[in-house]
């Protein structure tokens, strides 16, 4: 059902692109980033829905999106009664101008509320990955031998560029069927740029007991996720992790850190953790062990990557275009 209104909704949004309402209306460059935004939770939604997500706060933030949609569509419903109407008349009459104001204030609104959850989740959008088969293997031998065999808490940071590819292997590690048997407990958490002690700790109990985390007294946070957590083998993935500097006063920082591990060290003998972030800085904050750098693609790994997106899984890839493909590919792979 998402999946069917979210292809209306996305096919209403290419329909207002392309009619001059929308520049009239000013909200042409507004439309377009929806459109682009709801393509890529369009490939979160399917996989969710296909893998019958039971995880309690993924299942929240799924809803949330899907909630969102449903205002978008009845924004566009709005905008396309309105377009009807005004066919003819001035644009410029009072009362015009302020239903074009309403209706960029509104979808304004919808953009921001979309921007709060592209967050990350354990789910992997893409039909097939390619080029991190020597990355997922090496990172699930380490929590399997070298992990599981440790004493203390293992915390295991991959560090590169943004947009690499650090998301989508921990991924790939995340739902790997020997890691999933592994543990007792997997957690997926989202940090991004806030990294906030109280909403990590909330994200943790919501995804372990199921149900809504409403305490909001720090001290009771983190005597509920040592009590969650004591005893067991658990794989905690913290994705996107910011550093704390001038710029980012919410981001990471040694005494946040020191707070939330005192925490995390009440697991069973091996216990993971696996960071992603771009910054090496926090690497040598949270890593127990030395980083894992990630790099870019290879040639071959980038054609097959831009071949997938260009003439799809079912389709033969046209011969007079694969010159013409393997340059771009050139020019943009990392």
């Amino acid at each position: 059902m998402a999946e069917a209104l979210l292809g209306v909704v996305f096919e209403n949004l290419l329909s207002l692109v392309q009619n001059e309402i929308a520049t009239t209306f000013g909200i042409k460059s507004k439309v377009e980033k929806l459109s682009t935004t709801l393509d890529l939770i369009k490939a979160v939604l399917e996989d969710a829905e296909h893998k019958q997500v039971t995880d309690r706060s993924n299942k929240v933030w799924l809803q949330q999106l899907k909630d969102v949609v449903y205002v978008l569509d009845d924004i566009l419903d709005e905008c396309s009664i309105e377009s009807g109407r005004l066919r003819g008349s001035s644009y410029f009459k009072p009362k015009n101008i302020i239903f074009r104001r309403e209706i960029g204030q509104r979808l304004e609104e919808i953009t921001r509320r979309f921007d709060e959850w592209r967050q990350t989740s354990s789910f992997i959008a893409e039909p097939k990955v390619f080029g991190r088969e020597d990355d997922t293997k090496k990172i699930v031998e380490f929590l399997l031998t070298q992990a599981r065999d440790c004493e203390i808490l293992s915390v295991y940071p991959i560090v590169g560029l943004g947009g690499i590819g650090k998301t989508t292997l921990a991924q790939l590690v995340y739902n790997d069927v020997r890691v999933s048997s592994n543990f007792n407990t997997k957690i997926w958490i989202c940090v991004s740029d806030a990294f906030s002690i109280k909403r990590i700790l909330c994200s943790i109990i919501e995804s372990i007991i199921g149900g809504k985390c409403d305490a909001l007294d720090l001290d009771v946070l983190l005597r509920k996720v040592k009590e969650l957590l004591k005893g067991k083998r658990y794989f905690l993935v913290l994705d996107d992790v910011w550093n704390k500097m001038q710029q980012l006063a919410f981001g990471l920082s040694q005494e946040k850190w020191n707070t939330l591990k005192s925490v995390f060290m009440c697991g069973s003998k091996g216990s993971s953790i696996l960071v992603s972030t771009r910054d090496e800085v926090v690497a040598a904050i949270m890593g127990t062990c030395q980083a894992y750098p990630l790099y870019g693609l290879s040639d071959n790994e980038c054609w097959l990557l831009f071949k997938q997106y260009a003439f799809g899984n079912d389709k033969e890839e046209r011969e007079e275009l694969v010159p013409i493909g393997k340059d771009i590919v050139k020019n943009v792979c990392i």
